[in-house]
């Protein structure tokens, strides 16, 4: 562990403070390492965290517990009620505390062994890769329509299991919550072996806001961009004659899945408009008067596209 005592020029007490400390740094079981920091300015004396002359701190942290938040910084001597020096039982109880609670010296702010900081972000990776099999239903067809591939029928697979992969991202979430937000971790903030000043704790909690926000809108992706893919509404405006062919179909498993059977359908040769809902389960063709593509035309383009689908009435 590391061990500075803080003074500047002219300080009665710095050299009864220093000879105190490396006289408790001898004993066999401590290993501490000691060194003498000069404060030469207001500016230091901020800087450093510096509360009068002498002031003592373990890796990192001033030996007075009740004086570890304290702000008043100042470039005068200090006292340790009414001693100019600090007592040997203040500094071997510092001593101690560092020593258990932390298993290797922290003097460069890498958390040691143990401490939780790394695991809200292994639950949050855990939890994007639980909303990603979550969508797969709807994902998975898409990035095959990027690259040209319409069968698209193994995503239903995905269907029944989604509420599952939904309940475990949530779970997953939660955990990282409480991780950041609730549960104390083994170096906290006041402890000896705490980072003092250190920025990462917020930029954690802020990143983990982010990354919860990423995470629900891959967990909602179909619900949100089903709508937007133009099949939502069942109405069809027929432009010039035309016959309406209606579609039962089979294989839907979320509502993004309404724009892989639009495209396929208004794919085929004759057909004018086509509208799919996915809360019926069914399409409505707009197609030419004459020649009308066949039913059996449309049924195909339907189940190429990884459905199945059967008419339900032409009017």
């Amino acid at each position: 562990m590391k061990v500075q005592v803080f003074y500047f020029t002219g300080c009665p007490n710095r050299e009864a403070t220093t000879e105190l400390v490396r006289e408790v740094a001898r004993e066999p079981r401590l290993s501490v390492d000691v060194e003498e920091v000069e404060v030469m300015s207001a500016e230091d004396a901020a800087r450093l965290r510096f509360l009068g002359s002498p002031s003592v701190h373990v890796n990192g942290l001033d030996i007075e517990p009740s004086a570890r938040n304290s702000e008043a910084y100042a470039f005068a001597c200090r006292t340790y009620n009414g001693q100019g020096a600090p007592p040997r039982e203040l500094l071997v109880a510092a001593l101690k505390e560092s020593e258990s609670c932390c298993a290797a010296p922290v003097t460069s702010g890498v958390p040691a062994a143990g401490t939780p900081r790394g695991r809200p972000g292994l639950l949050m990776g855990a939890a994007g890769l639980f909303a990603v099999l979550a969508s797969a239903c709807c994902i998975g067809p898409l990035v095959l329509t990027v690259f040209g591939i319409s069968t698209l029928g193994a995503s239903t697979a995905f269907e029944p299991l989604r509420p599952v992969f939904l309940g475990v991202t949530a779970l997953l979430l939660g955990g990282a919550f409480y991780l950041t937000h609730v549960r104390t971790p083994a170096c906290a903030p006041g402890s000896v072996c705490a980072t003092p000043q250190s920025k990462l704790p917020r930029l954690n909690r802020n990143l983990l806001w982010v990354a919860a926000v990423a995470v629900g809108a891959i967990a909602v992706f179909p619900s949100l961009v089903g709508p937007l893919l133009g099949g939502s509404q069942i109405s069809v405006a027929a432009a010039g004659p035309s016959t309406t062919v209606a579609l039962h179909i089979d294989g839907m498993s979320c509502p993004m899945c309404v724009g892989h059977i639009k495209t396929a359908l208004e794919e085929v040769p004759g057909v004018q408009r086509a509208a799919v809902s996915y809360e019926n389960q069914r399409a409505e063709v707009v197609v030419d008067g004459a020649p009308p593509p066949s039913t059996d035309t449309l049924v195909t383009a339907v189940e190429n596209a990884g459905y199945h689908a059967k008419a339900e009435r032409n009017r």
